[in-house]
């Protein structure tokens, strides 16, 4: 088991009394960067790193496992706007965040993962090559050696993960953390010249020409795109372009209420938008990686230029390599003719998607329910300043469509990878980033069994987390796609545990949708605390992107 805490490898002293450790170091550079919470699991290798965090008044929030504590500092880091931080022992500690680790490095997200390495000289079971597993999962690796000030080897860590936007992991051997520290000389590892790309002025000279030159121009935001100026500088562009406005999943709502609004691209787009979409000659992209699901794998812009504006040439779509907001300030500067809007307006999502439920009604078994109606209702009682974190898999594409993201708060989609699984732990540490606001998840069940024992993590540490599983007893997406195929779709029946006593156990109050009473259910789990409420769903409904001829495939 990794972080098994009763193995002694003999060659971890204990702390020298009056002596600053490499631990020590690494936990007041932690608390002085602003941290509040730190997540991991304890093992031999790093308790005394744990320890120490505990001891200058850093939560340190214990997982049941180590994936979870990627993926937790991963979701703090979105919330906080910090850069999150974790740790992990050696060997099975470091291995158990695979997925996790490649989910951040997808989602570009930076965070410091601290990790263990096997003392000098041991040769036991746990010992591998740590560096290029964390090459691997497309992370930084960066080894800690005596004489570094880990105040400084942690300020660059942090530097670099926000610099490229991915996830560093720092190899500290087990052995140097109960050794003395170096005092910090306040150095940072030089960068690469060019970093930042070309100069915004220069990129936004070479769009003008494009977007004045364009008939059909849509602008699309990405989560790069979400914060700052960004958002009204995009605005101000599509009203003098009349360009449509649209944006990635992860940037839901950021332009709800505009007229040129054109919601989510890609293949959870509803459908008066995607007529509007599959129009556009240009389509201008920022701070969006652009991949398949945004682009239906090239089908949804199959007529158009598609040009992005990030610091990183992730993708296959044309980049520009330069700052966004910096680029569309100088874009506002430049473009200052205006013209009509090129196409109809389409309304709101929310009426977009209200033909949905008039247009598609199968079915719908007894003690069970349509998730989107209910999910529709639900989206009704979420607080104005809500964070909503949605999964992967068949049940996004309902909490995609019909829960609005709220005015004042946030929406997230954990599903870089193209994994399930990670919302109910990135969700725990977006709660810790964000006291004051409820955090509401939308998962389905499968994904839910995956990490259900860390609701325990999220009671132990407060989180203010309420968690609606869209449970059709099911692996929701293969059971479609065997059926739309006239295979056999039962094999994908894999029914879960009572939900609603597996959350009693493990701290949370639970509560069930099983008939169309979603209002007065979703208005009691949302109070403070941490509720889990068991969507009975109906798998005769299929989410519009599974009714697509692709099916929901995305290549």
């Amino acid at each position: 088991m990794s972080g098994a805490r009763g193995t002694n490898q003999g060659t971890q002293g204990p702390t020298v009394a009056g002596v600053r450790t490499h631990a020590q170091a690494f936990a007041e550079a932690i608390a002085e960067s602003g941290c509040t919470h730190v997540f991991g699991l304890m093992g031999d290798g790093n308790m005394h790193l744990v320890i120490a965090l505990e001891r200058r008044g850093v939560h340190v929030v214990e997982v049941r496992h180590e994936s979870a504590a990627v993926s937790m500092a991963e979701g703090y880091g979105w919330s906080s706007g910090r850069t999150g931080v974790c740790t992990v022992t050696h060997g099975p500690g470091l291995s158990h965040v695979a997925t996790s680790l490649l989910v951040a490095a997808r989602n570009r997200s930076p965070l410091v993962l601290i990790a263990a390495e096997t003392p000098a000289g041991y040769q036991g079971a746990q010992t591998f090559d740590q560096a290029a597993f964390v090459a691997s999962c497309e992370a930084v690796y960066r080894r800690v050696t005596p004489g570094e000030s880990p105040a400084d080897v942690l300020a660059d860590a942090v530097a670099l993960a926000q610099d490229e936007s991915r996830p560093v992991v720092l190899g500290v051997p087990a052995d140097l953390l109960t050794a003395p520290a170096a005092a910090p000389k306040g150095t940072r590892a030089a960068r690469s010249p060019g970093a930042d790309g070309e100069d915004p002025s220069a990129a936004a000279g070479r769009l003008a020409q494009l977007l004045t030159g364009a008939a059909r121009p849509v602008l699309i935001a990405g989560r790069g795109a979400m914060d700052g100026a960004a958002p009204d500088l995009m605005r101000t562009l599509a009203e003098r372009l009349g360009a449509g406005l649209a944006t990635t999943l992860p940037a839901k709502g950021l332009f709800d209420g505009h007229p040129l609004d054109l919601g989510i691209a890609g293949g959870l787009a509803h459908p008066a938008a995607e007529r509007v979409l599959r129009s556009a000659d240009l389509v201008v992209a920022i701070g969006a990686a652009m991949g398949r699901s945004t682009t239906q794998s090239g089908r949804l812009f199959a007529g158009a230029r598609v040009v992005r504006v990030a610091k990183d040439a992730t993708g296959t779509a044309e980049t520009l390599r330069a700052d966004g907001a910096g680029t569309l300030a100088a874009l506002v500067a430049a473009v200052t003719e205006t013209r009509q809007p090129w196409f109809t307006p389409v309304g709101s999502a929310t009426d977009c998607w209200r033909e949905d439920l008039d247009d598609v009604r199968p079915p719908v078994p007894a003690g069970t329910v349509d998730p989107r109606r209910a999910l529709a209702e639900i989206s009704e009682h979420l607080p104005a300043d809500a964070i909503v974190v949605i999964s992967n898999g068949h049940c996004s594409g309902f909490a995609a469509a019909f829960v609005a993201a709220p005015p004042r708060g946030r929406f997230f989609a954990a599903q870089g990878f193209g994994s399930i699984g990670q919302a109910l732990t990135t969700a725990t540490g977006v709660a810790l980033g964000a006291p004051g606001h409820k955090t509401v998840v939308f998962e389905g069940d499968a994904a839910f069994m995956m990490h259900a024992q860390e609701l325990d993590t999220a009671a132990r540490a407060g989180a203010d987390l309420t968690v609606f599983v869209l449970n059709d007893q099911a692996l929701g997406t293969e059971y479609q796609r065997l059926a739309k195929e006239g295979d056999d779709a039962d094999t994908a029946i894999v029914p879960a545990p009572d939900l609603a006593v597996l959350a009693g156990a493990l701290g949370a109050r639970s509560s069930t949708i099983d008939a169309e009473h979603a209002h007065a259910v979703a208005e009691a789990a949302l109070r403070p605390g941490l509720a889990v409420v068991d969507v009975r769903t109906a798998r005769s409904v299929l989410s519009r992107h599974m009714r697509l001829p692709h099916g929901g495939r995305e290549g």
